[in-house]
């Protein structure tokens, strides 16, 4: 007989399905899927209903850099971002996104934000950007103190009010490994940040958005989350040297039945808008250490008619998925492959730092 991972018989009349692995067999019987489906079916979560909405939505994205050297006593990271505001009031944009860290570091009751969330009310704009945000009662210094603070996106409305905000999930670390992994010795950085547990979802006039940032989109998790809470707009902030992969936005669009807009500093490039189903990007910034200024309109009222009837959302088998949620080390199968380690001097060299 054929070594197959799954036999399907008919006995009796009954569906039963057994299940092989390392020789041991279980039965699965009618019954079973019978009380697996109403457990599903009870298990199953509802979206709030969307309160408010547009048929189409104007995006913007600035793909820039704020040159450290401009801020000064007079000049703080907020008017470096008035000029992009402006483009995008101009182009009658709903929606302007920056890329990640601009703001650098603040409290969310700072006078910058204030100043921040003045500026967007004026300009009739939602805004999203991100920086450093120290945590109520928090001293802010460099190196900062290990969990004090958060790598965060803010979303601005058209009010002027701090709608939402997301705290990156996933540390980018170990810059000096080809892997990126593991952080160094005495590493500091997002290593000692406090991550955030989920998505920011958000609903903003024109539809309900969810956001990740840079590091987050390697985890297509980050990506599906904020789609099945109801987000028809995933928007993925970056700030890094190298590009925002476009196989990766369209991909994501696609399988998450979602409009995709990254953004990326001008140290880098890749910033992008790109609509469901994600066949290719609408607009996009593919010149590394360029300045940026896209524009786009996305359809949010035939999104809503996909994601009504999208099959992969009706389809979905959480129960199935369990594996996904275990934490395993797939590294664990290759013990005759020795792991990157840093040099001895490098770990030397770190350890000085830190006495």
């Amino acid at each position: 007989m054929e070594d197959l991972g799954m036999l399907t018989y008919r006995l009796t009349g009954v569906s039963l399905s057994i299940a092989i692995t390392a020789g041991v067999i279980t039965g699965w019987g009618a019954a079973d899927e019978v009380q697996a489906q109403e457990t599903h079916a009870r298990q199953a979560k509802q979206v709030p209903e969307l309160k408010r909405r547009q048929d189409t939505v104007k995006v913007a994205v600035a793909q820039m850099m704020i040159d450290q050297a401009k801020l000064n006593d007079e000049n703080d990271p907020v008017d470096e971002l008035i000029p992009w505001m402006d483009r995008a009031e101009k182009a009658h944009a709903d929606l302007l996104v920056f890329p990640e860290y601009l703001l650098g570091a603040y409290h969310i009751d700072d006078p910058m934000i204030k100043k921040l969330r003045d500026q967007v009310r004026k300009r009739n704009l939602n805004v999203i950007v991100g920086g450093w945000e120290y945590l109520p009662g928090q001293i802010i210094k460099h190196p900062p103190k290990p969990k004090t603070y958060a790598n965060t996106v803010l979303v601005i409305d058209r009010g002027g009010n701090v709608a939402g905000k997301h705290r990156k999930m996933h540390p980018a670390l170990g810059a000096n490994s080809p892997y990126c992994w593991p952080p160094e010795p005495g590493e500091r950085g997002e290593h000692t940040m406090v991550l955030g547990n989920e998505n920011g979802v958000i609903d903003l006039d024109f539809g309900r958005i969810g956001l990740l940032t840079c590091y987050d989109g390697y985890f297509f998790e980050s990506f599906q989350m904020p789609s099945l809470r109801g987000a028809e707009v995933l928007v993925w902030v970056n700030a890094r040297g190298g590009m925002v992969e476009p196989h990766v936005i369209q991909a994501a669009s696609f399988i998450t039945c979602t409009h995709v807009v990254a953004s990326n500093q001008s140290v880098g490039c890749g910033s992008a808008i790109c609509s469901y189903p994600g066949w290719r990007l609408d607009h996009a910034a593919p010149a590394p250490g360029e300045e940026a200024f896209l524009v786009g309109d996305l359809d949010l009222k035939e999104i809503r008619i996909q994601r009504r009837n999208n099959r992969m959302l009706h389809q979905r088998r959480p129960e199935v998925y369990q594996t996904i949620a275990e934490k395993w080390q797939p590294w664990t199968a290759y013990p005759d492959i020795e792991p990157f380690r840093y040099s001895a001097e490098s770990t030397a060299a770190e350890s000085a730092i830190d006495q």
